[in-house]
């Protein structure tokens, strides 16, 4: 994992119902460090974020490619290579999905044919969706009309992400980037 994210500092970003944990069977073709990485912190749930992992689903708990599965349900084409693919949650407008066999984040923007690189790893992740979730209680403090302090504060989020990750922000069409870019126009609070 890029960075040791412990599972006390989601709980207390997000809560006890804002976290989700994976179940890992034994049988799972998924990379062990981010199979234990999901069972043990977890990935948090937010207005931002959100897992939609049905506990009651048999073939959620089953931790089969669901992807995929979820592609064929909307009538959508899964780019090549992606078949294998799990699904880990959404944003609003795009799925995010984890290659099990490298651990790698990936984000397929709603009515796109490409996925765009995300994060090196789960970890990556959420530590951008707690530094995201910290950053959006800090914004709402700030007055409204200082784009200055809006504007720096904006860039020590996307640099206390990118000292641990810069795939979040390699790509314009990336979810990060327009989620930033949404935030420095004061439309997150």
């Amino acid at each position: 994992m890029l960075i040791d994210v412990q599972a006390g500092q989601v709980l207390s970003t997000f809560g006890l119902t804002g976290v989700t944990y994976f179940p890992r069977p034994t049988s799972s073709h998924m990379h062990p460090g981010t199979a234990r990485f999901l069972a043990t912190v977890g990935l948090p749930s937010s207005n931002l974020f959100s897992t939609k992992l049905d506990l009651d689903s048999p073939d959620q708990l089953e931790c089969q490619p669901s992807l995929k599965a979820a592609f064929d349900a909307d009538g959508a084409v899964l780019p090549e290579g992606a078949e294998q693919w799990e699904s880990l949650g959404e944003f609003q407008y795009a799925t995010v999905a984890l290659d099990p066999q490298t651990g790698q984040i990936y984000s397929f923007a709603e009515g796109e044919e490409f996925y765009v690189p995300m994060h090196q790893d789960v970890s990556s992740l959420v530590h951008t969706l707690t530094v995201a979730e910290a950053g959006l209680a800090e914004l709402k403090k700030l007055p409204r009309n200082d784009d200055q302090a809006r504007a720096e504060a904006v860039e020590n989020l996307r640099e206390s992400i990118t000292q641990v990750d810069q795939t979040p922000f390699a790509s314009e069409d990336g979810e990060w980037s327009r989620f930033f870019e949404e935030i420095s126009l004061g439309m997150w609070g």
